[in-house]
């Protein structure tokens, strides 16, 4: 038998991800808060890639789920286990995913309804598209991002989701064979798609979207999914025996990488050597008062430095990101982190509604988008008490006594 991992909590990779929920919500907002705040134009390079956070949860995804599911997928493996797995991740996305679907339905009647050209908004409800939404398999065929554009990473992971309850066999046989070199190689070639596809791409494609339109680049969502979801598996198999054991190192790495990680966007930024640009994009999709709204798909380079950061959050202490992210306040913002996630275009859409009103008054568009900020948060955290949370325990206590996973 495969020895048991412990059930101590890594309170800094569940506060992390409030961090990569919120830098994808700074990209969705950084106009806003650039009027509000100009100051803010130095870190525009930072809002801009705000999608790498998508990057970072998907390998905290593969890390955190084979550190929790490991041992009980893999000790006497067989189907039920496979459909228990399955039932719990359901539990655990469809519920609120489908939820802020029908919000976002509410969203595009109300536009219908009280639009003076409800013609513009008709498109938006194709009752086709929202079945797939709901079967979450709307990612997995070349399509524009509709309804709640956001999902399509949801749709991602159920995939990766669905090649983990039957790859989790292969994964115990190879961490009974293979030897750390074996799997830190596998986790540096693993990627490498991804960078390939980033120097690919032209920029402000969000390493998503086809070349010359915004449609789901053909194979980009599973390439992207899979290799990042299994290098957080092979991670936590790496670092099993040092997390069984709980011993931790003493050196502030966690801190060095996140400056490396600032530093290599800004660089990457910066000597981006394809200054390509869509022509679909509009001169204030590209730039807003002088700041450049591009981002450079070539900042995927900071991939490994994502991998390592997650590996350092895991097992090194008496470090200032450590501490930082495993407060409380960081911690309950990343269990409500998929709330924020899936739901702050809600909230930017309402601000975006205000704003003109207020749009002579410094103050008040201050106001406006600090309100909307906290407003994101709040309406992130009634989602996640009153839908998400009792959801994902409903559905563990309907899961039979007999299936451990």
């Amino acid at each position: 038998m495969i020895p048991t991992f412990p059930r101590a909590q890594l309170p800094a990779l569940t506060g992390i991800r409030a961090f990569a929920a919120f830098w994808v919500f700074t990209r969705h907002f950084r106009t806003e808060l650039l009027d509000a705040f100009p100051a803010l134009h130095v870190v525009a390079p930072l809002f801009n890639v705000g999608y790498l956070g998508v990057d970072l949860f998907f390998i905290l995804s593969g890390f955190i789920l084979t550190y929790t599911h490991f041992d009980g997928m893999t000790d006497g493996y067989n189907w039920r286990k496979t459909l228990g797995f399955l039932w719990l991740r359901i539990g655990r996305v469809w519920p609120l995913t489908s939820f802020v679907l029908l919000l976002f339905g509410l969203v595009f009647v109300a536009e219908i309804v009280f639009s003076h050209d409800p013609k513009i908004y008709v498109g938006q409800v194709d009752a086709g598209r929202l079945i797939q939404h709901l079967l979450m398999v709307q990612a997995w065929s070349t399509h524009p991002l509709d309804w709640n554009g956001l999902d399509w990473s949801i749709s991602a992971e159920w995939m990766a989701y669905l090649t983990f309850a039957v790859g989790v066999v292969v994964l115990g046989r190879f961490a009974a064979v293979a030897s750390r070199r074996t799997m830190i190689i596998t986790v540096a070639l693993l990627t490498l798609p991804m960078i390939i596809i980033g120097f690919s791409m032209q920029d402000d494609t969000n390493l998503l979207f086809d070349q010359n339109s915004l449609s789901l680049f053909p194979g980009v969502v599973p390439v992207r999914v899979v290799t990042e979801f299994w290098i957080g598996a092979i991670l936590a198999i790496l670092l099993r025996a040092r997390l069984r054991e709980n011993r931790t190192i003493n050196f502030p790495l966690p801190t060095i990488l996140g400056a490396l990680i600032v530093a290599g966007i800004y660089i990457a930024t910066a000597l981006d050597p394809h200054r390509w640009v869509s022509t679909l994009l509009t001169a204030e999709d590209k730039a807003y008062k002088g700041t450049d709204l591009i981002a450079s798909t070539e900042t995927i380079i900071v991939l490994p430095l994502l991998v390592l950061l997650i590996v350092s959050l895991a097992v090194f202490r008496r470090d200032p990101l450590v501490w930082l992210l495993s407060t409380r306040a960081l911690n309950l913002g990343g269990r409500v982190s998929f709330a924020l996630y899936l739901s702050h275009p809600l909230v930017i859409g309402t601000v975006l509604a205000v704003l003109p009103a207020v749009a002579g008054s410094p103050p008040l568009v201050i106001a406006v988008v600090v309100t909307g900020v906290v407003a994101a948060w709040v309406f992130a955290w009634v989602l996640w008490r009153f839908i998400e949370e009792p959801s994902r325990k409903i559905a563990r206590r309907m899961l039979p006594t007999t299936i451990h996973v």
